[in-house]
């Protein structure tokens, strides 16, 4: 086994082992509050911090330094990549703290932005929880920002695995702590772990000699790159965060619950789809960004276009699979202590009609990586317009017109997302040529194929299992349809993990 596989394969454990961690997290919060206005309040609240991040930093951070930082590197002017660094950083400090005074400040406003449907006490609570949340916003951008520095560095290591301690901490308050303090100290414990995630990444930093000092200078080359990068970047960052936004201020208006099902539902497809396909971009793009900077055209069609066959085989029965076990796997996940079968109701509807995406979410985030690495920040951006508006449009006419509830604000996500993976889709063919010929559609028809026949297996396994317990008929079910769909695909002769390899720096 090569570097590069080791590499992914340990990457995508920690990762997988994180998000199981941030699955029993959410296991425990159900199971503590069930989906009521006080997990509404929580939900809502937790979610600003995140989405004010998202909307300002959290792109610019992993799309446009590292791909700056690492030109320094490879240049080998380590004492410019140094003061780039630290300008960034500091930057970065000033923006975030910034945002979160003015967002304690204006906490009332800003619920009444996010969840206009709220009765007042609700609202009152969200601003509260709101207030002691807001730091995140701080720990958050350090977090990243070390993060950019340790993967430029080639350690993929501890990156991949500092969500464990956040998620560490919120499990030790639901579980010891929760009766005492109630949700106020839920939302310490969240502030409190991302706070410990930059204490965890600072060892290694110091390991790789990276050396803190307090400058800003906004003549740095570098930081003007970012200057330039930034605001493509940003706005193309905003359709799963904005969507979530959209979504949640359509559901503050349905039955109480709805906004923690939405949440809930997300957060569990998130863990599904993002274990594979972060490890893979997480890997991937540092090494895009170098062979794109030294004109490795081949060898940058190479990984994308293995990096996107790899998703596709992993992801499709996946997807089909939620779907088909989509109120099992709620049950399963959730259904203990508040949560009852209201709550497992509201959390599958929106879970099966996110799967639809699942699929798409994962081609935008590689083709928005490639994009990029390539220092094109535009394309993206316009695409993520595009799947903003999409979303609307779609939670209105499937929510106004057709009132599928959280089902159709779900759907209308997951609709845009394809929009949106067609465009990126259509305009990388056109700037790199790969993902073309007979080639490629064999292997799509290949998968199609492999996950049909996995699905009737499933389904059939399924229906024979009924009357057994959910536990067992799940994993059953589950069990035949991936047997299935694996041995079509070594009857089809297809490698169902094409793992992206990095080439030698000698490459041309």
């Amino acid at each position: 086994m090569n570097k590069a596989v080791k590499t992914v394969s340990f990457i995508a454990a920690a990762t997988m082992l994180a998000k199981v961690m941030g699955m029993l997290r959410d296991i425990i919060l159900a199971r503590s509050y069930g989906a009521n206005f006080e997990i509404d309040a929580y939900m809502a609240a937790s979610r600003i911090p995140l989405l004010f991040f998202d909307l300002t930093l959290g792109a610019a951070i992993i799309s446009t330094f590292i791909p700056v930082f690492n030109r320094y590197l490879q240049k080998g002017e380590d004492r410019a990549a140094s003061d780039f660094s630290n300008s960034f950083i500091n930057l970065i400090l000033i923006i975030s703290g910034t945002l979160c005074v003015l967002g304690i400040v204006f906490s009332g406003a800003l619920v009444n932005l996010i969840a206009p449907g709220y009765d007042t006490g609700v609202k009152l609570l969200t601003s509260h929880l709101l207030s002691i949340m807001l730091p995140a916003i701080v720990f958050t951008s350090l977090a990243y920002s070390f993060v950019g520095i340790l993967q430029s560095f080639g350690e993929f290591k501890i990156p991949a695995v500092i969500s464990l301690v956040s998620n560490t901490a919120v499990i030790a308050y639901l579980l010891f702590f929760n009766k005492y303090f109630g949700i106020y100290g839920l939302a310490v414990s969240m502030l409190a772990g991302w706070g410990l995630q930059v204490a965890v990444l600072i060892p290694s930093l110091i390991k790789k000699k990276y050396r803190y000092r307090f400058i800003l200078n906004f003549k740095d080359k570098g930081l003007k790159d970012v200057f330039i990068l930034a605001l493509p970047v940003l706005i193309s960052s905003w359709l799963q965060p904005v969507c979530v936004l959209i979504n949640t201020i359509f559901a503050s208006y349905f039955e109480e619950g709805s906004v923690a099902a939405l949440e809930l539902a997300n957060r569990l497809y998130i863990i599904v789809v993002g274990v594979f396909v972060f490890a893979i971009t997480n890997y991937t793009f540092p090494a895009m960004s170098k062979m794109s900077g030294r004109g490795d055209s081949d060898g940058f069609s190479d990984i994308a276009d293995k990096s996107l066959r790899a998703m596709v085989a992993i992801i499709a029965p996946i997807m089909a699979g939620i779907m088909l076990l989509s109120n099992e796997v709620i049950t399963i996940v959730y259904a203990r202590g508040e949560f009852d079968e209201r709550s497992v109701a509201l959390t599958a509807t929106a879970l099966f009609f996110y799967s639809v995406g699942m699929v798409s979410f994962g081609a935008n985030e590689i083709l928005n990586k490639c994009f990029y690495a390539m220092k094109d920040g535009k394309t993206p951006m316009y695409s993520t317009v595009l799947g903003i508006i999409c979303t609307v449009v779609f939670a209105f006419v499937l929510t106004k017109i057709f009132y599928l509830g959280i089902g159709g604000l779900a759907l209308g996500a997951s609709l845009s997302s394809v929009a949106v993976s067609g465009v990126l889709f259509y305009k990388m063919q056109r700037a790199t040529g790969f993902l073309t010929g007979r080639k490629t559609g064999m292997f799509i028809l290949k998968i199609i194929a492999s996950t049909a026949l996995g699905v009737v297996a499933a389904y059939m396994a399924k229906s024979f299992f009924a009357p057994y317990h959910i536990f067992i008929k799940t994993t059953v079910t589950a069990a035949v349809g991936a047997l299935a769909y694996f041995a079509v695909l070594t009857a089809l002769k297809t490698i169902p993990l094409p793992i992206p390899a990095k080439r030698s720096d000698k490459a041309k």
